[in-house]
C-alpha cells in the first residue's frame, strides 16, 4: 500500500469514527465493525473486493450485503465507501476504525500468545497484569496458541510486549553461552 493510500485509509477510519464519537455510539459500532470483520476473514472478502477480476458491480452488491446488519452510521459510511469505490480498501479501513478507537478510548486489545489454552482465571489475570504493568485499559483479549513457546506466554498491547515464554529464556542462554 502506498502512503497517499495508507492516507486514504486512515481518513476514512479517523472520519467514522469521529461520527461515532459524537453521536455517542462507539460501542454498537465496534460490535458491528467486528462482525464484519470476522465475515471478512472468514470468506476472504478482501481478496474479492481487492481482485481486478471482479466487476465493480459485484464488489457494490457484496458491499451492500454488509449494510443489512450495520448501524445508520455504518450503512452510510459503507454507502459511501460504495459511491467514492474505495471497496478495494473496506478491509484496512475497518481495521483503522478499530485502532482509532482504542486511541480515543484508551482501551487496547490483548494479543497473549500460551503453549496452551489458557482458563478463564489465567484471562482475568492476564488483564490484571495489562493494567498494572502497563497502565492500560484492556479491551479484547485474543488468544493464540502456540506449542513452540514451550511455556510461559506472550502478552503484546499498544506496542508493548511481555514475554515470559521458555522458548525466548532457552534462547537467551543460548546467546549468553555463544
Amino acid at each position: 500500500m502506498t502512503k497517499k493510500e495508507q492516507a486514504l485509509v486512515e481518513q476514512y477510519a479517523k472520519s467514522l469514527v469521529e461520527v461515532a464519537a459524537e453521536h455517542q455510539v462507539m460501542e454498537p459500532l465496534k460490535k458491528d465493525v467486528l462482525a464484519i470483520l470476522e465475515a471478512f476473514e472468514a470468506t476472504k472478502l478482501d481478496e474479492s473486493l481487492s481482485s481486478l477480476a471482479l466487476p465493480q458491480d459485484k464488489k457494490i452488491k457484496l458491499v451492500r450485503l454488509l449494510k443489512d446488519t450495520s448501524s445508520v452510521y455504518l450503512n452510510n459510511f459503507l454507502e459511501v465507501i460504495i459511491q467514492n469505490q474505495r471497496e478495494n480498501f473496506l478491509y484496512e479501513i475497518l481495521q483503522n476504525v478499530l485502532k482509532e478507537m482504542s486511541k480515543l478510548t484508551e482501551e487496547y486489545d490483548v494479543y497473549v500468545t500460551s503453549a496452551v489454552p489458557l482458563t478463564e482465571e489465567q484471562k482475568g489475570r492476564v488483564k490484571a497484569v495489562v493494567r498494572s504493568k502497563m497502565g492500560l485499559k484492556t479491551g479484547r483479549l485474543i488468544e493464540k496458541v502456540d506449542p513452540f513457546l514451550i511455556g510461559g506466554f506472550m502478552i503484546a498491547v499498544n506496542n508493548k510486549i511481555i514475554d515470559t515464554s521458555i522458548k525466548r529464556q532457552l534462547h537467551e542462554f543460548k546467546m549468553k553461552l555463544i
